[in-house]
């Protein structure tokens, strides 16, 4: 059965390394979708000037993350592209057993399904149980300086 995996980059500027890394593990162009945001990314301002002015911060609201899905036919071509994101340092990984290809080519459909994916993650977490016991129960003794 084929499907897709997702691999979350924090900059678009990775799109070669990990293109050039995906086909040396034997992937086709056509194996792999390496989504492009059209928005260039801005230039940062400096930290005052981000305080100071009354201009829409365009650094805070434009993206420059790279996503690219692959396909993935057995599990030799899943540890193949788990390696190439590994390589190029990917942010996270998101296997997608029920999304074919074909509909991997819809990069809003990808974000929705990848966004109940890391949902699912947090809520799947197992609860976090902290200590009871009260802070101020450690040395009691009072200490004396000097005597």
């Amino acid at each position: 059965m084929s499907y897709t995996i997702v691999g979350l980059f924090s900059s678009q500027n990775q799109s070669k390394d990990v293109s050039k890394s995906l086909e040396n593990r034997g992937f086709k162009d056509s194996d792999y979708i390496i989504y492009i945001n059209e928005n260039k990314p801005v230039e940062k301002k400096s930290f005052w000037s981000k305080i100071f002015t009354h201009e829409t911060d365009e650094e805070a609201t434009t993206v420059d993350s790279l996503i690219i899905s692959v396909a993935i036919n057995n599990n030799t071509e899943l540890e193949k592209a788990k390696e190439a994101f590994a390589e190029n340092k990917v942010v996270n990984t998101y296997p997608l057993d029920d999304v074919p290809f074909e509909e991997a080519k819809n990069l809003d459909y990808i974000k929705k399904v990848v966004a109940l994916k890391a949902k699912m993650l947090i809520y799947a977490m197992p609860e976090v149980k902290t200590s009871t016991s009260e802070i101020h129960t450690g040395i009691n003794a009072e200490v004396n300086i000097g005597k």
